[in-house]
This record gives structure tokens, C-alpha cells and sequence, in this order.
């Protein structure tokens, strides 16, 4: 049936003149070539690069760009919290010395409360004595204490007297004679609960020291001495305490 009508128009088409057929043929052509450019522009938009994938490639980008900002951000974060633990870290060290530190002062505070329960207020504890080898001087600390209960920080001088024998005499040298020519008017103190003071003294030659004298002048305060036998002194009775 299809072959029969093929035929026919077959037939038909050779019948018309030359000029006829060429037209025919021309508009066969371009019919054929429409009907293959809207096939290929009908495939190029469903299977080529459609619009939706150019959109999800955008939106891919933006979000990677986003993903990486928060990254950053939280390596920033991280970092800061390194930073943060290490000086907190650093910080309870330090503490911990400090109140190791202020457990050692306490416990010899209260050593020197136990040794001077006697006594209230600001007082000379303690005096040691030791020789400079080759010379006329002599190094000495003095241990101030305050055992008053809530006493107030005290400041002041500290001077040093030496009592002894010169020339078959009885002599005194005071401060101003020992201390040679700096810190004529006294060594400083200023503490609060103890304070270890050190200084040094020269005697002349042919001096022979029995006894000495340590005189505290605070601040607005009356004077405090304490004396002590020199050989007392040499040998550090009382004195041996290290504070922290």
C-alpha cells in the first residue's frame, strides 16, 4: 500500500515539467533542513549545558566560598583557645608559686610569733654576724619582726651601735663610725609582718667588740633597740631562719 502511494507520487513528480520538479525540490530541502535545526536546538536545550546546570554550578561556588570562611574562622577560633588555655595555664603556675610562696611566709611567721610570744609590736627578732675574710668588716642580717595583730605596714631606719674595748677603754661607736661614709642616717626598712635587713660594718684596728646594739626608728614612731652579745651574734643564734 505505502509502495502503491510512493509510486504514485513518484509517478506525479516526473510528470511535471523540469522547471516544477526543480521547485519542488528546493522546498524539500529546506523543509528538511528546518525539521533538523529545531531537532538540534531542541537537543542542545535537554542535553547540552542547560541554564540549571550554570545556576547549580554558582550556587556550588557560593557555598564553597562560604565553607571555606567558616573553616577559616574556626582555625581562628581554635587558635584564640590555644592562646587562651596556655596563659590561663601560665597564669595558675604563677599562682601556685605565689601561694606556695605566701604558705612558707606564713609558717615562718608563725614560727617567729611562737619565738617572740613575749613581745607585741615591732621588734628586732633576731642579729647575725659573719666576718669578711681578710678585712676589718663585717656582714650582719637583723630580723625585723611586727607581731601586733592588725598592725599596719611599718617603715623606718635601722642603725647599728657596737659596744667594745680600744686602747684599754670603754668605747662606743656609733653608727655614723661603722657605716664608713654612705647610709649615715640608717639602713630602710618597710614591711608588714617580717623583713630580713642586711648591712655591713667596718671597727677599727685594735677595736675589741663585746656587745651590738640594733636600733629601729620608724616612722612616726618611738624608737626600738635590741642588743646582743657580740659572740651571740657571731654565732647566729636565732638567726639562721631563710625566708622564703
Amino acid at each position: 500500500m505505502a509502495s502503491t502511494i510512493f509510486h504514485h507520487w513518484l509517478d506525479q513528480f516526473h510528470a511535471l515539467p523540469k522547471t516544477r520538479r526543480r521547485w519542488v525540490i528546493g522546498a524539500a530541502g529546506v523543509l528538511v533542513f528546518a525539521v533538523i535545526f529545531g531537532l538540534g536546538a531542541m537537543f542542545g536545550r535537554g542535553v547540552g549545558f542547560p541554564n540549571g546546570l550554570e545556576a547549580r554550578a554558582h550556587r556550588l561556588a557560593a557555598r564553597n566560598a562560604e565553607l571555606e570562611s567558616q573553616n577559616q574562622s574556626l582555625v581562628q577560633q581554635q587558635q584564640t583557645a590555644t592562646t587562651t588555655v596556655a596563659a590561663l595555664k601560665q597564669a595558675m603556675a604563677s599562682r601556685d608559686v605565689e601561694m606556695q610562696t605566701l604558705r612558707q611566709e606564713q609558717a615562718f611567721y608563725a614560727k617567729l610569733i611562737g619565738i617572740d610570744s613575749s613581745r607585741s609590736g615591732l621588734g628586732v627578732h633576731s642579729i647575725a654576724l659573719m666576718p669578711v675574710k681578710n678585712t676589718n668588716a663585717w656582714n650582719f642580717t637583723v630580723t625585723l619582726v611586727n607581731t601586733a595583730e592588725n598592725a599596719d605596714s611599718a617603715r623606718g631606719k635601722l642603725t647599728v651601735a657596737v659596744e667594745g674595748v680600744q686602747g684599754g677603754k670603754l668605747t662606743t661607736l656609733d653608727w655614723a663610725h661603722l657605716s664608713g661614709s654612705g647610709g649615715k642616717d640608717g639602713i630602710p626598712f618597710g614591711f608588714k609582718f617580717f623583713q630580713q635587713v642586711q648591712g655591713s660594718l667596718a671597727l677599727p684596728k685594735g677595736f675589741v667588740p663585746n656587745r651590738i646594739t640594733v636600733t629601729l626608728h620608724p616612722d612616726g614612731g618611738s624608737s626600738v633597740t635590741r642588743k646582743l652579745d657580740w659572740s651571740e651574734a657571731l654565732a647566729g643564734h636565732g638567726v639562721t631562719i631563710n625566708t622564703p
